[in-house]
C-alpha cells in the first residue's frame, strides 16, 4: 500500500478550519508510517518481508533498514524516514525507537490542538521538555564502576547484547557480543568501526561464525598461473596498484603505416617491453604480495609466479582501502618509481578454504584491521546478521567514547515521564498541560514492548508508574515473563547517547512538521 501509496495534496490550506484538516492529515500519515514498524519493536517484536524488485527481497526488522527500503511519494513520510536513518547513521540503535516517538508527539500535539492550544506554543514547549529531558537523562545515567578489565568488558557486553536482543539474532546475542567487545578491547582507544570487515560466506551455521586480527577478502579472478604460486607467505612486504598489468588490443580502431618487417618486429616487440618493465621494476621492490584493482593479466600472473610472488588482480575497491589501512601501504598509479616507504607490511598471507570459497587473508596487520566471517544457511540470513553486527559495532564504539548507561525495557521511558509529569507539576496554565502530554508521549515505548509481547498494557504500566513515582528504582518490562524487573540488576542496558539522539531528533521532526501551515502541489 505505502509503495503505491499517492498522496493526495490539496492546493493550499491557510485558514483555521483548513489549519486543522492538515494537522488531521499530518497525524493519519504519521500514524501511517509508525503502523508499519510497531511490530518491530523490541524482543518480541516481529520481521518484515520487504519485496523491493522481482529477484531482490529483504526480511529483516531493523526500522531504518524497512523505511529505507519502502519507497514513500509523501514528503511527511520522507521526514520520518530520514530521522530514522540520521539514528542509525548516529547511533546505530534506535531506529524504530525515533520514529514511534516522534508520530506519538504528533499525535499528542493533534490533540492538544483540538482542545485549543496554539501550535506555536506546543513546538515551543515540546523543545523546552525535549531540552528538560536531556539534561534528566544525563543526571539520571549511571557510569559502572570498572574495578577491573572484566567489569569493563562486561558493560560492554550487556549493553551490545541489549541491543542485538531484538535482533533477528538474538538467540546467539552472547556469542556476538562477546566477539565484538574482544574486538574493540584488543584495538583500544583508537577502535574505528570501518576498520572492522564482515563477510559472508553460505554454508554450515551460525555458530561456525568467527573472527580474526587482519583482512580477508574473496579470491579474486585468476588467469592461468595462479594456482602455481606460492600461497602461504610470512613477514612479506605488499604492494597495492591501481593499474593494468596486462596485454589488451586497442578500444578504439587504430593504424599504423609500416614500411618494413623490421619495423613491424619493432613495434610488437615496444609493446611488451612496456610491460616487462612494469614487472621488473616491481620485482626489484622486494614485494611478495602485489594485488592490483585493475586485471592482472596471465603473462603478469606466470611472471610473479616464477618468481614466487602472489598477485592478484580486480580488487574491489573498499577491499584495497582496508588494506591500505591495515599495512600501511600506498595505492600506486604508477610503477616508475616504488620507494620502500609505499609497501605495507603483515604478518603472513595465505589463501585458505573456507566452506566453498577461497579467501586470501592478510594476518597480524600493523593497524587494528578486524574480520569477522559469517556463516549461514541463506543468503538473506547473513545479509540481515551482517547488518545487526554493524547495529552492535556502532553501539560498542559509542560505549567507549562516552561510558554511560541507562536502563533499557522501558524503565528510562517511565523515568523521564515520571520526572516531567513532576516538574511540569510546579508550572502553571498551558506549559503545565504540554509537558504533562509530551511525557505521556514518552510511554508510547513500553507501551508498543508490552502490546508486541502480549501483555496486560494497562496492568504492567500502572504498576511501572507507581514504582518510579515511589522510588527511584530502574523497574522495567520483563517481556518473557510478563513481570516488572530490576533493569540495571539485570544488565539489561542501553548507551546514553541512544537515548539522547532519539528524544532529539524525535522532537525536532515533530516540531518542524508541526510548523507546516500550508502544502503546496505542483
Amino acid at each position: 500500500f505505502f509503495k503505491k501509496m499517492k498522496t493526495p495534496f490539496s492546493n493550499q490550506f491557510n485558514s483555521g478550519q483548513d489549519l486543522k484538516e492538515n494537522l488531521v492529515y499530518t497525524s493519519k500519515i504519521c500514524l501511517d508510517v509508525s503502523n508499519i514498524i510497531e511490530s518491530t519493536l523490541g524482543p518480541s517484536g516481529m520481521d518484515k518481508l520487504v519485496i523491493i524488485d522481482k529477484d531482490k527481497k529483504l526480511i529483516t526488522n531493523d526500522g531504518a533498514t524497512i523505511l529505507n527500503s519502502l519507497k514513500f511519494s509523501n514528503p511527511i513520510a520522507k521526514i520520518l524516514v530520514e530521522i530514522s536513518k540520521s539514528q542509525d547513521f548516529e547511533v546505530g540503535d534506535g531506529t524504530t525507537t525515533v520514529c514511534l516517538l516522534a508520530a506519538e508527539l504528533i499525535s499528542s500535539s493533534k490533540i492538544l490542538a483540538d482542545e485549543g492550544f496554539c501550535l506555536k506554543d506546543i513546538i515551543t514547549n515540546f523543545k523546552k521538555a525535549a531540552l528538560i529531558s536531556t539534561h534528566l537523562l544525563e543526571k539520571l545515567s549511571l557510569r559502572p564502576i570498572d574495578k577491573n578489565l572484566n567489569s569493563f568488558k562486561r558493560l560492554l557486553i550487556s549493553c551490545c547484547a541489549t541491543t542485538l536482543n531484538s535482533k533477528l539474532i538474538s538467540s546467539k546475542r552472547h556469542v556476538f557480543s562477546e566477539m565484538i567487545v574482544d574486538i574493540a578491547l584488543s584495538v583500544g582507544e583508537g577502535f574505528d568501526r570501518n576498520l572492522i570487515s564482515v563477510k559472508t560466506i553460505i554454508g554450515g551455521s551460525l555458530n561456525d561464525s568467527f573472527f580474526f586480527k587482519g583482512i580477508g577478502i574473496k579470491k579474486p579472478f585468476a588467469y592461468a598461473g595462479f594456482e602455481k604460486q606460492k600461497k602461504k607467505h610470512y613477514y612479506p612486504h605488499v604492494l597495492l596498484l591501481d593499474i593494468e598489468l596486462e596485454l589488451k588490443t586497442e578500444k578504439s580502431d587504430s593504424e599504423a603505416k609500416i614500411n618494413s618487417i623490421l619495423k613491424y618486429k619493432q613495434f610488437i616487440d615496444a609493446e611488451w617491453s612496456i610491460i616487462y618493465e612494469k614487472l621488473d621494476k616491481i620485482i626489484q621492490s622486494k614485494a611478495k604480495i602485489v594485488f592490483s584493482k585493475q586485471s592482472i593479466g596471465d603473462l603478469a600472473t606466470q611472471f610473479f609466479s616464477e618468481r614466487g610472488i602472489f598477485s592478484g588482480g580486480r580488487i574491489p575497491t573498499d577491499d584495497l582501502i582496508k588494506m591500505q589501512v591495515g599495512t600501511g601501504a600506498t595505492i600506486l598509479s604508477t610503477i616508475n618509481e616504488i620507494p620502500l616507504f609505499c609497501l605495507g607490511k603483515c604478518e603472513m598471507v595465505e589463501e585458505k578454504q573456507i566452506g566453498n570459497e577461497r579467501y586470501i587473508l592478510l594476518s597480524g596487520c600493523l593497524t587494528g584491521a578486524y574480520t569477522i566471517i559469517l556463516r549461514g544457511n541463506s543468503q538473506k540470513l547473513l545479509d540481515e546478521t551482517k547488518r545487526c553486527l554493524n547495529d552492535g559495532i556502532m553501539v560498542v564504539n559509542k560505549v567507549l567514547k562516552n561510558q554511560r548507561i541507562v536502563g533499557g525495557a522501558g524503565s528510562i521511558e517511565l523515568k523521564l515521564s515520571s520526572k516531567l509529569r513532576q516538574y511540569a507539576r510546579t508550572l502553571t496554565g498551558k506549559e503545565q498541560t504540554i509537558l504533562g502530554k509530551f511525557a505521556q508521549s514518552l510511554e508510547i515505548i513500553p507501551k508498543i514492548l508490552c502490546k508486541n509481547s502480549g501483555l496486560d498494557q494497562l496492568k504492567i504500566l500502572s504498576a511501572l508508574r507507581a514504582e518510579h513515582t515511589k522510588s527511584e528504582s530502574w523497574s522495567g518490562i520483563d517481556v518473557e515473563n510478563g513481570k516488572i524487573l530490576d533493569t540495571i540488576e539485570k544488565h539489561i542496558w542501553e548507551p546514553l547517547v541512544i537515548k539522547t539522539h532519539a528524544i532529539q531528533a524525535a522532537t525536532e521532526a515533530a516540531c518542524s512538521i508541526l510548523s507546516i501551515d500550508s502544502i503546496f502541489s505542483d
